[in-house]
């Protein structure tokens, strides 16, 4: 299998007053193609870090971190950013979507950076609408949209480019358990079917039980890496 991010001993530290606090401790991680994996652990452990350094926006403080073969502190800001609008999807669990723009719009978004035409982008969000089952909310604003809803438009546009890694921050935190397991089951046809890899942040129960390798973190170290039999 392809190895999609590698890390080595990678340490982030943040300036606190004269000293310094280490979010993330001698993180040593490999994550290859297909994966549908997870960082779980409680809240502070460091989980939200560790994607958002894989994902470029930060940067470690020490050690090495390759995403897609690239040495992520050594690109520049328009490297990075070509990284993540080119090959890595981010779902977050506030969707962060834009309220004036139709369903349609904020899948279409992303695509708006890179080098499709009219009838490649529609034909593109209309495959991802359909993958994750709204096409009939296709012209339905956020505020029209129910939470699962909202969350399933976040990930038809994270996945609309088809990257080879999706992150995905507390996914399910703002779902109640059937509109969770609904969003699990899709992301899970995803990965099975276009074979994206998924790199969960989470600490809940209903995604764990998902997830085929669990990454627990506490206290900013891995403390255990285990592949689960499904």
């Amino acid at each position: 299998m392809e190895k999609l991010i590698n890390i080595k001993e990678m340490y982030k530290h943040y300036p606190v007053g004269t000293g310094k606090f280490t979010a993330l401790k001698d993180i040593n991680l490999e994550i290859t193609s297909g994966e549908f994996s997870g960082v779980v652990g409680p809240s502070g452990s460091g989980k939200t870090t560790l994607l958002n350094i894989i994902g470029s926006l930060d940067v470690q403080s020490e050690g090495i971190v390759e995403v897609l073969g690239k040495d992520v502190k050594s690109l520049n800001h328009r490297q990075s950013a070509d990284l993540r609008s080119k090959h890595i999807g981010f779902i977050f669990q506030t969707y962060n979507l834009l309220p004036v723009y139709t369903v349609f719009e904020n899948v279409e978004f992303p695509l708006l950076l890179l080098n499709y035409s009219v009838a490649e982008r529609k034909k593109m969000v209309i495959d991802a609408l359909e993958w994750v089952g709204l096409m009939p909310k296709i012209k339905s604003r956020p505020a029209q949209l129910s939470g699962g809803e909202c969350q399933r438009v976040a990930i038809a546009r994270a996945i609309v480019k088809k990257p080879q890694i999706v992150l995905a921050d507390e996914p399910t935190a703002n779902l109640d358990a059937e509109n969770s397991h609904h969003i699990l089951r899709t992301m899970v046809e995803l990965n099975e079917k276009l074979g994206t890899t998924f790199v969960f942040s989470t600490h809940d129960a209903k995604v764990i039980n998902y997830l085929r390798r669990k990454i627990t973190l506490l206290d900013g170290r891995i403390v255990s890496d285990d592949i689960i039999d499904k």
